[in-house]
């Protein structure tokens, strides 16, 4: 680290690795999002060539090819937000317990939770998209996927009040 540091200031390492997060964080909501709609909503099958609008042609990709993105980009979430918890530690949550903002607080703590039990999901969702997608599993794929996909919406929404409260580097 001191070779780093060397080089740039550290408060330009902690803006640059919460912009990284920032990065990875849209591209985790892109792509669990578009898997949980293509899961809620199956692709539509026209009746009959070069029938029905753009939509009905268009052609989307497969739920199941998306599940090994979504894997690695929640892990690389997981662990890069664990490193930048310990600014937020320090820096961020101290002085919103002291102006009281106990909702921020709050739905912070409820962030970690709900990433942990995302984390926690993942095996069972790599398992169920990997297998042969049968009709059996079509419920707990859907389902998972759904649960995942909260898990990233709501942690981008508390994350981004937790930055603007008092951003790293404040």
């Amino acid at each position: 680290m001191d070779t780093l540091f060397g080089v740039m200031s550290v408060q330009t390492y902690w803006k640059i690795l919460l912009f990284i997060h920032f990065a990875l964080a849209v591209a985790l909501l892109a792509v669990v999002t578009l898997q949980a709609v293509a899961a809620l909503m199956p692709a539509r099958q026209p009746a009959r060539q070069g029938a029905g609008g753009f939509v009905d042609r268009f052609s989307p990709v497969p739920p199941a090819s998306y599940a090994t993105l979504v894997v690695i980009l929640y892990v690389l979430q997981a662990l890069l937000g664990a490193w930048i918890y310990i600014k937020y530690r320090t820096y961020v949550r101290i002085p919103m317990e002291g102006f009281r903002h106990w909702w921020t607080v709050g739905s912070f703590e409820f962030k970690e939770h709900v990433v942990t039990m995302g984390l926690a999901l993942l095996p069972a969702y790599w398992f169920f998209w990997r297998q042969s997608l049968s009709e059996k599993y079509a419920g707990v794929r859907r389902w998972v996927t759904v649960f995942l996909a909260f898990t990233v919406w709501y942690s981008l929404m508390v994350g981004h009040v937790a930055n603007d409260f008092r951003g790293v580097g404040s």
